[in-house]
């Protein structure tokens, strides 16, 4: 089997034999190699991120709404706190449970206009400790 050999000068020599083989192997071996980190090269994030500064980016996770969002949680918490109880029962049979203003009238034996007065007053309030 012959084989042409290119040198680190660029002389090509012609090889022949088990040296041939050799150089045969050594060369596909070199090729895959070649082909293997190319491939291996387009796909890491690892590599794209040190060539190019990329960094991934999880659409799925928001943080700085979800960090907002709890800080809503907590201040609504904390308003909340300060209403009676029975105006907290109000709040939570409206917004927590859903209920329409005639079910928490049947619920809390008073009309529905009394229980649509009551959330008004509540809103009010909730207001003013805002303010």
């Amino acid at each position: 089997m012959d084989f042409n050999y290119k040198t680190a000068d660029g002389v090509i020599v012609k090889v022949t034999g088990g040296v041939a083989e050799l150089l045969i192997q050594f060369d596909r071996e070199e090729k895959n190699e070649r082909r293997y980190a190319r491939r291996r090269g387009q796909t890491s994030v690892e590599r794209m991120n040190e060539e190019m500064g990329w960094e991934p980016v999880d659409k799925s996770v928001n943080i700085a709404a979800d960090y907002i969002k709890s800080e809503e949680r907590e201040s609504l918490k904390s308003l909340l706190a300060r209403l009676s109880e029975k105006e907290r029962r109000l709040v939570q049979l409206r917004y927590y449970e859903r209920k329409t203003v005639a079910e928490i009238g049947g619920i809390l034996k008073i009309s529905h206009q009394a229980v649509s007065k009551q959330l008004s007053k509540i809103h009010s309030t909730l207001k003013n400790f805002l303010n």
